[in-house]
């Protein structure tokens, strides 16, 4: 934390999706891929490392100058808008940097099995094993709690009951999904606070949404919830493409009955004029619905989204 005051703050860095639509037409919404930065308690969670994690890495070294850095990343798969910006996420160069990198095992491949490639030849010049940052990898298998001590950086990674774990103060679970092609995509959710954040990004729900998913995310504070097409786009040309409709977002946010909807991962051939229709037709079937673009910041403490 940079003030020493209680945050619950989720900062948007990236929010598109597929790949990186930098140009005017953008300039509302932004360009960049998904990236979430949560400040919540005394510690760093990101998720995802699209484009957006470049700023979004020196944006937090500038704020933290001569700190010890503890950052604990979450991946929710391996599809490269996920990913691109990972290599050039400044903190892996730091040598007071401490990274904890979290996510499911994809294609038989652990979490390290699946980064380590971006960085290394001959994909990459710089070899990530070489780097002066500390890294520590944990694949997960989605029946983990990931917890932390107050003021403590380092995640404990345990399979206890949330009951039998009272001396955290922060805690992240996952569910796994087969909703995204080919491997599935994991969904997080973040708990402070007695308030609850859930990234869902990269699902598709077709006819009914997965009664499992609908408890994991139930009441909720705030679901960031893929929304990639429209409804005609979807029916003509993209079923099975891994991502959800308007419709499908705003349907998952009334039955689990959450408290904001934030849309999420917004196709990159849609202007932010088109954001805005359909934000405003979100909006109609769940009045309490938010578009993410770069910049916007919610405080889950405060109840007030804010532009940052």
């Amino acid at each position: 934390m940079t003030d020493g005051t209680p945050h619950f703050l989720v900062r948007f860095w990236g929010v598109r999706g597929s790949y990186p639509t930098p140009g005017p037409q953008t300039v509302r919404y932004g360009g960049n891929t998904s990236c979430v930065e949560v400040e919540v308690g005394t510690h760093t969670i990101i998720l995802d490392a699209g484009s957006g994690i470049i700023r979004m890495g020196n944006d937090l070294i500038q704020r933290n100058k001569d700190k010890h850095l503890d950052i604990s990343l979450f991946i929710t798969h391996g599809h490269g808008d996920h990913l691109v910006g990972f290599p050039f996420f400044s903190p892996l160069f730091e040598k007071r940097a401490n990274i904890n990198i979290l996510g499911p095992r994809l294609a038989g491949r652990s979490i390290e099995e699946l980064v380590t490639p971006l960085m290394s030849q001959p994909y990459f010049p710089v070899d990530i094993r070489k780097l002066p940052s500390h890294r520590t990898f944990h694949t997960l298998n989605g029946q983990e709690h990931i917890l932390w001590r107050k003021g403590e950086g380092e995640p404990t990674v345990t399979y206890e009951t949330p009951q039998e774990i009272a001396e955290y103060d922060t805690q992240v679970m996952l569910k796994l999904t087969r909703s995204h092609p080919l491997d599935g995509a994991a969904v997080y959710r973040i708990e402070y606070a007695g308030r609850r954040l859930v990234y869902a990004t990269d699902v598709e729900w077709k006819e009914h949404c997965e009664p499992a998913f609908l408890a994991f995310v139930e009441k909720a504070d705030v679901l960031i919830h893929d929304a990639q097409y429209t409804h005609d786009d979807y029916h003509q040309s993209k079923r099975g493409f891994g991502h959800s409709t308007i419709e499908m977002a705003t349907e998952v946010a009334r039955t689990a009955q959450v408290g904001t909807l934030i849309l999420f991962h917004h196709e990159p051939t849609y202007d932010d004029d088109k954001l805005d229709l359909m934000l405003a037709e979100a909006q109609t079937q769940f009045a309490h619905t938010y578009s993410a673009y770069e910049g916007l910041e919610i405080d889950l403490l405060m109840d007030v989204p804010t532009r940052g």
